[in-house]
């Protein structure tokens, strides 16, 4: 079995857990731990899910931006399409937390350099009312009623079963990728982009920036070297940083990274 999906249930209680202390270090509510708990559990389905192999050819010489990978697409249907902090009401004790809604149904949870996915949609209610619906790990979890400001960078949000409120303010695009460090060592063979045959994959670019999608279920941005077969990466969640390392090597289209093994794909593949 592959090691990451060994390790998987332990990489994401890790990162949780970061969310947790942050939570609770301002007062977190029992109804956002339980969507923590029932947002656990659908882990292990994701997990075991296979991914079809893109192709790649021509992945190595490409150049990318991996600021490109979580953007959010302008639909003129979606009320809430953006990036959007919690100011007020219910859930403004997460004041340093993102919530990005990106426009085609999928969301985001963004804390530090790391993200946690969710979906959203639209409905109406028994009263014709538009209804939003998203599930979070915190913050913001269930079906709202909503309305907008006229110029539409302000939601006010009422939970339909607790009634409680909440008041967003949309964002400039925060900045959740981290600074290259100016010495961090460069390894031409591992930069570019990978995947392994379970689903998770890896983007390593030219100036320390190392990419890390586990599933489909969280991901990371970190600051990375490589050097004498040795990653170290750093990330970040809320205020906590979280270093990893890994042992590699790289044969032609194929990484190797602590006995796991990737095939080298286009980052094209990913968007």
């Amino acid at each position: 079995m592959n090691i990451t999906k060994q390790n998987f249930k332990k990489i994401i209680s890790s990162g949780l857990l970061a969310l947790t202390i942050a939570v609770f270090t301002t007062a977190c509510s029992d109804a956002a731990g339980s969507s923590a708990t029932a947002d656990t559990a659908s882990v292990q389905t994701t997990a075991e899910q296979t991914t079809k192999q893109p192709t790649k050819a021509n992945a190595s010489n490409e150049s990318f931006d991996l600021r490109s990978l979580h953007v959010c697409k302008e639909n003129a249907d979606d009320d809430l399409v953006g990036i959007w902090q919690i100011t007020a009401g219910e859930g403004s004790q997460y004041k340093d937390f993102y919530y990005m809604f990106n426009g085609e149904g999928k969301s985001v949870l963004i804390s530090g350099t790391s993200g946690y996915f969710g979906k959203y949609s639209y409905d109406t209610d028994d009263d014709n009312n538009p209804t939003f619906t998203t599930k979070l790990v915190f913050g913001l979890n269930g079906t709202y009623t909503y309305k907008l400001s006229d110029d539409k960078k302000t939601a006010e949000l009422t939970n339909t079963d607790t009634k409680a409120v909440s008041t967003l303010k949309k964002t400039d695009d925060p900045d959740f990728i981290p600074t290259p460090d100016k010495d961090a060592s460069i390894d031409e063979n591992l930069v570019g982009c990978w995947m392994s045959d379970s689903g998770e994959y890896l983007c390593f670019d030219k100036s320390g920036i190392m990419y890390q999608n586990l599933f489909d279920y969280m991901f990371a941005f970190s600051n990375y070297t490589a050097k004498d077969g040795k990653i170290v990466s750093t990330y970040t969640t809320s205020d906590k940083k979280t270093t990893d390392k890994y042992t590699y090597s790289v044969q032609g289209d194929t990484l190797t990274l602590n006995n796991d093994t990737y095939s080298r794909i286009s980052f094209s593949d990913l968007k």
